[in-house]
């Protein structure tokens, strides 16, 4: 089996994978609060390690992959106070919205999708347990973990234990003994969804949430844990914190994928872009795959790497729907296949395939490096007017490797209209070049050919009058 290897948050290093367990990989991935409509930071971590899954699958191993509905939070219940809709309604509302999105998206390799709400007599136990061991503590307004007594504590950020706020979703107490100190059970209001407790009734903090859950379904030693990098700090630091607190060796690995740019620059919740309607609907689920397209958006947050930022300016969106209507027209018809291939990264190969095909899966077992192994895939399409189908087909099957070119994935109307008008525009100018050659206007020709050159089109003159491709 071929080695891949990840680049690890917490030891900041690339290190060789071995699975902790026979041959499945355990992975968790932190997923949304689901209060509101999911807007495309909900939806990079689920296809970006559902990639990452589908390239554990075809190494050969098996994937066991949660990725979490929190569905109780502050922010739940103030949207419910705000409505009047009941908690319940909103979140079974937006986790099923959830789920459509990821199955416009083809992430299709996750196997639990926990619900909060579904473990508290499990994260009850779990407090208590850290209470009995001195590790957790009761204050005013609930249970907090005692961050002082933790070694190592803030070893995933680098951060300084004095220099810490506990950036806990809920307002902090004088009774606290630490400021960095982090609720595990908060005390309800009058009116507010709770459960009963040692501690009386109440919910669970944010962190402790993900702690249990991932270690209910995946054991209290498991593989990779996963999610944006500005969860680092405090929930990812947190989780660490009471899992080993409670004695769990919890995740060997750390990965963390990049966040949202608009033309370089961060977008954050506090961006004061996002007060007008127009921009921030840019990065709301629905619009960007009603605009655009899922098989778009997939490919779009593929042709980077997932460690570093991904810009969501139109122009870059519209650079990636045209990239992908490119190697869907080299594909063709091979794309409404069925998804049988499975051994592309075996199948014999003219040199030349196999050469770039094994350049893929290298880049892809290098961190997953998608961007890189896209790269190949468009190399390989050169070859398709060489080789024919062998090679349409080995470009379409190392594709679905990423989760693209999958039967249902169509070139959108948008796409298409644009190939349409490039069509037409392309035989008017055609038609002037060849008006220009007729009149020994050579100089007028050439340039055509060269602007044209420049623009990643290439023209090709025959017997029957010229012709133009993609570069």
């Amino acid at each position: 089996m071929s080695q891949i290897s990840i680049h690890n948050t917490l030891t900041r290093t690339k290190e060789p994978f071995t699975p902790s367990q026979d041959n499945t990989v355990r992975m968790y991935v932190c997923g949304p609060t689901v209060y509101d409509d999911s807007h495309i930071g909900h939806l990079m971590g689920p296809v970006l390690f559902d990639t990452i899954a589908r390239w554990f699958h075809c190494r050969g191993y098996d994937v066991r992959f949660a990725n979490n509905i929190t569905d109780i939070d502050d922010k739940i219940i103030n949207r419910s106070i705000e409505t009047g809709e009941d908690w319940h309604s909103i979140t079974k509302r937006f986790t099923q919205k959830y789920f459509d999105y990821l199955n416009l998206l083809h992430v299709n390799t996750i196997t639990d999708f926990p619900r909060c709400s579904d473990y508290m007599s499990s994260i009850i136990g779990y407090i208590s347990d850290l209470v009995a061991d001195n590790k957790a503590y009761e204050a005013a307004d609930g249970v907090y973990y005692n961050v002082r007594d933790h070694k190592n504590y803030g070893k995933l950020s680098g951060r300084k234990i004095e220099d810490m706020l506990s950036g806990a979703r809920i307002e902090r107490d004088e009774s606290l003994q630490h400021p960095a100190d982090f609720c595990l059970w908060k005390l309800a209001k009058a009116g507010e969804p709770s459960w009963e407790s040692p501690w009386g009734a109440g919910r669970p903090g944010w962190h402790i949430e993900c702690t249990v859950m991932a270690t209910e379904l995946l054991g209290s030693h498991f593989d990779i844990h996963g999610g944006g990098d500005d969860l680092k700090f405090p929930h990812h630091e947190n989780e660490i914190a009471q899992a080993e607190g409670h004695g769990d060796c919890y995740a060997s690995c750390w990965m963390h994928n990049g966040l949202i740019q608009y033309e370089g620059v961060k977008i954050s919740k506090s961006d004061p872009r996002n007060k007008d309607p127009e921009f921030a609907k840019q990065f709301k689920a629905a619009y960007l795959l009603e605009e655009w397209s899922a098989p778009v958006i997939r490919f779009f947050l593929l042709q980077g790497h997932y460690r570093r930022p991904f810009d969501f300016a139109p122009k870059n969106i519209a650079a990636a729907q045209t990239a992908l209507g490119k190697l869907h027209k080299v594909i063709g018809d091979a794309i409404a296949d069925d998804l049988s291939q499975t051994d592309v990264l075996s199948r014999d190969l003219p040199e030349d395939l196999a050469k770039l095909r094994d350049a893929f899966a290298t880049a892809m077992d290098d961190d997953f490096n998608a961007g890189a192994a896209i790269g190949h895939l468009f190399a390989m399409a050169k070859l398709v007017k060489q080789h024919g189908e062998i090679a349409s087909v080995c470009l379409r099957d190392l594709g679905r490797c990423l989760g693209l070119f999958q039967p249902s994935d169509v070139v959108s109307a948008e796409t298409s209209a644009n190939d349409e008008t490039l069509n037409a525009v392309m035989n008017l100018v055609l038609s002037l070049r060849q008006d220009a050659r007729a009149n020994r206007d050579f100089a007028t020709a050439d340039r055509i050919r060269d602007d044209l050159t420049a623009a990643g089109i290439t023209v090709k003159d025959g017997p029957d009058g010229a012709v133009w491709e993609y570069i």
